[in-house]
């Protein structure tokens, strides 16, 4: 344990020291994963489905703040959506300009959440984020949460039902819009999830607050149970199609993972918890005091040793001459 902490000591200094180089390379690397993801399950526009072109919109997003990313994200799926279908992308838009604004409304700095949630969904770990939101963001990040599970949902949709748009003639536009729209707002695995996700980041976020011992490990236990709760329930009810097997492996990853945000976010030793009580002219306080556990980095100490040759000469003495005096008053040299 205490090599772990040590470990999160110098990684916290290399990140404090180096921020300034760190925080684009994160960033770069979140767009270009993020980009490589829309082209894998979209790829109908030829431009920019290009390793060059990714390249490029990665490296500016990685200087830009981080709901350009998001701008940039919806504008190649709806630029992949155009070249398939314009019905698609012009219902797809109306889609994202409603998510954009609730987002920007409600949580505009949440938006590593909507890239992560997508992310996360297709590794098959989607209560990663749910989880962590929780733990450090606000009940608003629910909003953040639900945008990147229908951003998910759109590109599955477009993905599988690539056939069936397909097969419809060019002229029956409005059966394409009524085909897209009715697949979209009657997905309720898409339902369920976000529902299931905003319940979850409520529950962790109101367990962690409290002054319990453990509070955050009691949250994320709660959280896990609630969502594959409501998850199960809806598979029940509505024929959702949600794998048992793999909802509980996603989960225990996913715990995992929120654990080891913990581990450098919310540290504490709960065994030397202290009780403090004062006053003023106005109010009593009583207060609860968890400190954290930290170490300190061990410095190294250089020492030089210094040999001397055996067949050296003793040194000489250079000093001063001791003068003496007896007791007559002579002095003796």
């Amino acid at each position: 344990m205490t090599n772990l902490l040590v470990l999160k000591e110098y990684l916290k200094g290399i990140y404090g020291k180096y921020e300034i180089y760190i925080t684009p390379v994160v960033k770069f690397l979140l767009a270009l994963i993020t980009l490589m993801m829309i082209n894998g399950k979209l790829g109908y526009m030829s431009r920019i489905n290009s390793i060059t072109v990714v390249l490029v919109a990665a490296l500016l997003c990685s200087f830009l703040p981080m709901n350009f990313m998001i701008l940039i994200a919806a504008l190649f799926i709806l630029l992949h959506l155009y070249a398939f279908s314009a019905e698609c992308a012009i219902v797809v838009l109306a889609l994202f300009m409603v998510m954009f604004l609730l987002y920007f409304r409600f949580s505009p700095k949440d938006g590593a959440l909507v890239l992560l949630t997508p992310l996360c969904c297709t590794l098959n770990i989607p209560l990663a984020m749910p989880l962590s939101a929780g733990l450090v963001g606000t009940p608003a990040s629910a909003v953040s949460v639900g945008c990147g599970v229908v951003i998910y949902s759109i590109l599955q949709y477009i993905s599988e039902s690539v056939g069936t748009l397909n097969s419809m003639d060019a002229e029956s536009a409005m059966q394409k819009y009524r085909y897209v729209v009715d697949g979209l707002l009657n997905n309720k695995t898409m339902l369920v999830m976000v529902f299931a996700f905003a319940v979850t980041v409520l529950v962790v976020y109101l367990i962690r607050r409290m002054s319990m011992n453990h509070s955050w490990t009691v949250a994320v236990m709660s959280g896990t149970l609630a969502a594959v709760a409501i998850l199960l329930a809806g598979d029940l009810m509505f024929d959702t199609n949600i794998s048992l097997v793999s909802t509980v492996i996603g989960a225990i990853l996913s715990i995992a993972i929120v654990k080891l945000l913990q581990f450098f976010v919310f540290n504490v030793d709960y065994s030397r918890t202290e009780y403090v009580q004062f006053e003023d002219d106005e109010y009593y306080y009583y207060v609860k005091a968890v400190p954290k556990i930290t170490v300190a980095k061990p410095s190294k100490t250089v020492k030089k040793i210094t040999t001397q040759k055996k067949n050296a000469a003793p040194p000489r003495a250079t000093g001063s001459v001791i003068k003496k005096t007896d007791k007559s008053g002579m002095k003796r040299v």
